[in-house]
């Protein structure tokens, strides 16, 4: 008998953990590039989440030795060889993660945003999968359109407790956004298989299931007015502890976030008045006027994004990759549903199977009779800020390339961008606080304008509001109510930003904060490098040793370079 050496059985492990974890998330599978799934949906009924559980805690009891083993021999290993560490903590993380979640009231078992968003979005991840032939995507989509209403009708048993009327009214509106997505744009883009007979049937049934559960949550759903939303004390502090790797408490965290968030409302003060002097409303209003006409559009993105990456690169920011990205507007076939989904215009490339020039959509322009345009009215500086260095430049799309080639396997596929969230909590803080990070850093080689930076400085403040918002509602220190009305007055949001936000904030617990907490780490361990270094400091070879780890938390990111970096 050959004896394998336990790197090898931990990768096995973690391979295991993954097929499993695709099983459970076919969705995720299909957007990750994980073959097998793209004609499935997961079972959320009572009986499939009962079973999940079970597995779940098996999954979690044969983790146990082989981590606890690893922590014995990995703990000071420096990276790449502690990455089966790593895994195995992500693992064990997920699969608790995972657990609480299926067992408690919060998600499956009491929000119905969830369900519709995973039926919606199993359409759009198949219509995005542009490395998978045309028929084969097709064939898959009948396969998930025709599966459709079991999935619906067994999440639907599965949620007892009464709905918060916020989530309730999320759902009722992306149950439109998904009629309009199977009944009209599934039927453009699947063409002529949309005329079979199976084709036909499919549709057809995929809109009744929707229409069915729409009808039960506007009528017999149980609903809270009240808008209960906190996950409790208890929950948030796990996510903290566990989901973003911190040590330390909630109470902690607040004040800091408070302290900060004072401050950087002075600096934006004080930034705004020195260049208008009527404050930051003015910049804002000043900012809002720099719109490029119909015909600067779409080149005026793809220009930015050139401009980022030469700037970037001269100034040897970051190992820039190869991952070329087209601006374009949003399809036909799913142009008409996406305001009323989670629809997102850029999402991470499938980091599992090869991919060339990547998709970044951007609505399109509605032109009046008279050859002006209507809408959208994107900004200059939404286009440099937000489409570009944040999304399609230096922010995600450089870090997914480099997360996808990670030596952490779940660092690979962590922050692929689901139906309602990221494939993973644990990806969270690296993925955004990195594509936050990166905004500082053009910022920092020149990039924005005066207007820009302090344009940036407010994001900052909105990213401290919401961590302390995400703070103050799953603990129960604040009412949805009271969250929407703090991001109004005191963050600048508008009334209906304001209430989406919140209500984002409320269905997701442990997400908004993770966009600071990733930042903030991402700068301190910048600055205790720098100390450590002194002249011998290589900002860009410390980017890409952060880079290289994946989409894990930035603690656990610290602890590796802690022990030594290749």
């Amino acid at each position: 008998m050959i004896s394998r050496p336990p790197a090898a059985l931990d990768a096995e492990l973690i391979q295991s953990f993954l097929h499993a974890f695709w099983e459970r998330h076919p969705v995720t599978a299909t957007f990750a590039g994980a073959a097998g799934h793209d004609g499935e949906y997961p079972d959320w009924s009572p009986e499939g989440l009962a079973r999940s559980l079970e597995t779940l805690q098996a999954e979690r009891n044969a983790v146990a030795p082989a981590l606890l083993a690893a922590e014995g021999t990995l703990a000071r290993a420096p990276w790449p060889d502690s990455a089966p560490l790593v895994d195995l903590r992500l693992a064990d993380v997920t699969l608790e993660i995972e657990i609480a979640e299926r067992a408690g009231e919060h998600f499956h078992r009491g929000n119905p945003s969830l369900a519709i968003g995973e039926a919606a979005f199993g359409l759009v991840a198949l219509m995005a999968r542009r490395d998978l032939p045309l028929a084969v995507r097709h064939t898959a989509a009948i396969e998930r359109l025709a599966a459709l209403p079991l999935f619906l009708a067994g999440a639907r048993r599965s949620i007892t407790r009464a709905i918060p009327a916020a989530w309730r009214d999320r759902a009722c509106r992306e149950c439109e956004g998904a009629t309009i997505l199977v009944r009209d744009g599934a039927v453009e883009w699947l063409g002529d298989a949309a005329g079979t007979e199976h084709g036909r049937a499919a549709i057809q049934a995929a809109v009744g299931a929707i229409a069915h559960y729409d009808q039960w949550l506007r009528g017999d759903a149980p609903s809270d007015a009240d808008n209960r939303v906190a996950v409790g004390a208890e929950h948030f502090a796990m996510m903290l502890a566990r989901g973003h790797w911190s040590s330390r408490s909630i109470a902690d965290w607040r004040r800091e976030v408070v302290a900060r968030l004072d401050s950087a409302r002075g600096t934006l003060a004080s930034m705004a008045g020195a260049l208008a002097g009527a404050g930051w409303p003015a910049v804002e209003a000043r900012l809002s006027r720099e719109v490029p006409s119909a015909a600067e559009y779409i080149p005026a993105l793809d220009g930015c994004w050139r401009a980022c990456r030469q700037l970037a690169e001269s100034q040897q920011l970051v190992h820039w990759p190869d991952a070329p990205v087209r601006f374009a507007p949003t399809a036909t076939f799913t142009r008409a549903a996406a305001p009323f989904l989670y629809y997102l215009p850029y999402r991470c490339p499938p980091p599992l199977v090869p991919t060339g020039e990547h998709v970044h959509e951007v609505a399109p322009l509605v032109i009046g009779p008279d050859g002006e345009r209507v809408s959208p009215s994107m900004t200059r500086a939404q286009i440099k800020l937000n489409h570009v260095v944040h999304h399609a430049a230096l922010g995600h799309q450089v870090q997914n390339w480099h997360a996808a080639r990670s030596a952490s396997l779940i660092g690979r596929v962590s922050a692929v961008d689901g139906a309602s969230r990221i494939a993973m909590f644990v990806g969270g803080s690296l993925a955004e606080g990195w594509a936050c990070y990166a905004t500082d850093l053009m910022d920092e080689a020149g990039f924005l304008s005066a207007d820009e930076r302090v344009a940036e400085q407010h994001t900052r403040v909105r990213l401290l509001g919401r961590a302390l918002m995400d703070i103050d509602l799953h603990t129960g220190q604040r009412s949805l109510d009271e969250v929407a009305t703090f991001y109004a007055l005191e963050v600048g949001m508008g009334d209906a930003a304001a209430r989406n936000e919140a209500v984002k904030n409320s269905m997701f617990p442990g997400a908004a904060i993770m966009y600071w907490l990733g930042l903030d780490g991402i700068h301190a361990l910048r600055i205790k490098r720098q100390r450590e270094q002194r002249e011998s400091f290589d900002l860009r070879a410390f980017h890409h040793e952060i880079l290289a780890m994946g989409a894990i938390p930035v603690p656990m990111i610290a602890e590796r370079m802690a022990w030594g970096g290749r």
